[in-house]
């Protein structure tokens, strides 16, 4: 609003009645103007200002107002920006329209109700009465304010123990005998002579002592110095043990202590152990013939398989080896790394019994002669012989080495060879579980072990030394060291189904084929190569015509050769995430084969 002023009239003289004059507000006092404050206890007022003039028409109404401070209903309901500064001496009252001074809080009481406020949402209000204010929000809802309401009464409900005073002893002195009597507990007195006393020996020497206590003396002494001795030469026998196998860095320490092998369990996962016949789940099926003898090759011709034709899951981890039951070929055996052997069905493509007996994975398995058995040797320095049909171990076996490769002997179902890590090739009788020969040539582990000549009648095995030895059996004494500057260590050997030759997965990424009778010389014009195999110990396995070989390689390829010619002839993606580890070729059906990898997956080609 604008000044107004009343007009000038020609006649100076005459006098106007008074008009009331409205000022145009200053903005800086509206700006400055107080905010309303909650600490009144009546409704807001507005302030009404008079003007400067005086009211001479009080009765009509002549004054006029002027309105300095209009708040709008944002400005009302906006929350308080700190205590408003008032007149300490007023006091307070409770009258509408009339405000109460400011309550003052030392700083003590004022740093609990703030500590009190944020660490419990409560604290009494700044006020006379003492109120108690309760803030929900930020945090604080209404179950963590029940929360801390219930952990502030157990805190003052927790009772306050005292420091236990020490017990006075019952019997002070000699005096007390008198109030205890004999059954009173000792004195001071007697023990002290008691802790104190000397011992007969203290007394009167070794010959004192009457002859029981000088024979029983004698006998704890020597007991300590035989224990001391035992303990010597186990000492010794570790640290020879740790240095035999100081280079081998996936070896674990020897097991020198008495551990025993985990409790082995089976179960049986077919329909029925027994048909209505009482034929047992092992029986092959109707129709099935055998292979009895040598093969005719001229009759038996095979083919390179063409496809995945089936896959058996049911290992946790990789498969390392597998095995088919012997002459018939019906049943696969499998050994996994997750310390289980499994025996499949090859007519009913499912897992017939599954076998858990090691705590470790299982680096090989082997039937016996009629698949009644077969033994698993595994990474915790155990070999099982398991009953194939129940699943009952009949027998373990240890030397505290790993075991890597074992073969039972063509010519006894009760003997068995196993190469290990310490270097050594040991004989055990499956009748008693005693080493009954020990082959104790080789510089380093033993890998492969086969029979050759007669049915067996010589042994052959390979090492990560590079060389490979020819034994008679149970001679100790090799009678043929194979040994060339060219040679690489040989982790798996097959023999030909002609027993002519055999074969060695050589770590230079070939085979090469040695003459299985006479002088054992290597065939240096026939090798097979095209496979990456380095690092891996790669099964190789035979048609049984011989007309083809087969190998896995390290990147999960399948491989197949011919025989005569040396020649690649098919090639397959067998399995993922790891090499081809073990394949074997059906003896009967002519172009069925199985391979597995540590995928965990048995395929059937």
């Amino acid at each position: 609003m604008d000044l107004i002023e009343g007009p000038d009239t020609e006649d100076e003289n005459e006098q106007d009645p008074p008009v009331a004059c409205v000022k145009r507000a200053d903005r800086r006092f509206l700006n400055s103007a107080a905010q309303p404050s909650l600490l009144t206890k009546s409704s807001l007022a507005l302030e009404v200002y008079k003007n400067g003039l005086e009211k001479k028409n009080a009765s009509s109404g002549g004054g006029a107002l002027v309105l300095m401070n209009n708040p709008t209903k944002n400005v009302l309901y906006q929350p308080v920006q700190g205590p408003q500064l008032m007149d300490p001496k007023r006091q307070s009252t409770d009258k509408p329209g009339e405000t109460e001074a400011n309550v003052a809080f030392d700083e003590t009481t004022f740093s609990e109700q703030r500590n009190s406020f944020q660490r419990t949402g409560r604290a009494l209000a700044p006020s006379s009465t003492g109120e108690t204010v309760t803030r929900t929000t930020l945090g604080y809802d209404n179950r963590r304010l029940e929360y801390f309401a219930k952990e502030s009464e157990k805190h003052n409900k927790r009772p306050r123990f005292e420091k236990l005073k020490e017990k006075e002893p019952l019997v002070l002195g000699e005096d007390d005998d008198i109030q205890f009597g004999i059954w009173g507990p000792p004195t001071r007195e007697e023990k002290w002579h008691e802790n104190n006393a000397l011992s007969d020996v203290a007394r009167g020497g070794i010959e004192s002592l009457a002859p029981e206590q000088l024979a029983e003396r004698e006998y704890i002494k020597e007991r300590n110095r035989q224990k001391g001795l035992e303990e010597e030469n186990q000492s010794q026998e570790q640290d020879i043990d740790r240095l035999v196998e100081r280079k081998m860095a996936h070896l674990l320490p020897p097991k020198l202590e008495a551990e025993k092998p985990i409790e082995s369990s089976t179960k049986f996962h077919g329909k029925e152990e027994f048909d209505y016949k009482g034929n047992s789940w092992m029986a092959p099926p109707v129709g099935l013939g055998s292979v009895t003898g040598e093969v005719d090759m001229d009759h038996h011709k095979c083919y390179v398989p063409k496809k995945c034709v089936h896959r058996f899951t049911g290992h946790n981890k990789g498969v390392h080896r597998i095995r088919l039951f012997p002459k018939t070929g019906h049943l696969l055996l499998s050994a996994g790394l997750d310390g289980k052997c499994k025996v499949w069905s090859i007519k009913d493509r499912q897992v017939m019994r599954t076998y858990v007996g090691h705590s470790a994975a299982v680096r090989d398995v082997q039937f016996n002669l009629d698949g009644t058995k077969f033994v698993s040797c595994s990474f915790d320095r155990y070999l099982r012989l398991w009953n194939t049909e129940s699943g009952e171990v009949l027998q373990t076996f240890t030397n505290r080495k790993v075991p890597y490769v074992v073969k039972f002997y063509p010519h006894d179902d009760n003997l068995f060879v196993v190469g290990c890590s310490d270097s050594k090739i040991v004989t055990y009788d499956s009748t008693t579980g005693d080493i009954t020969q020990e082959y104790n040539h080789h510089l380093a582990p033993v890998n492969a072990i086969i029979f050759v000549e007669d049915n067996g009648t010589k042994m052959i095995t390979s090492s990560d030394d590079k060389k490979i030895l020819v034994w008679e059996w149970d001679i100790g004494v090799p009678i043929k060291y194979i040994s060339d500057p060219t040679m690489h260590s040989m982790p798996v050997m097959t023999l030909h189904p002609s027993s002519q030759f055999f074969v060695g997965q050589s770590l230079d990424n070939q085979i090469a084929v040695f003459q299985a009778q006479n002088r054992f010389v290597m065939q240096r014009k026939k090798r097979f190569a095209g496979h990456q195999v380095s690092g891996y110990a790669c099964d190789i396995a035979f048609s049984p015509d011989g007309q083809f070989i087969m190998s896995g390689d390290g990147n999960g390829k399948l491989f197949f050769w011919e025989w005569k010619r040396s020649k690649i002839l098919q090639k397959y993606k067998a399995h993922d995430k790891g090499p081809t580890i073990g394949c074997v070729w059906h003896p009967l059906q002519p172009s069925v084969v199985f391979t597995c990898g540590w995928d965990g997956v048995i395929k059937m080609w």
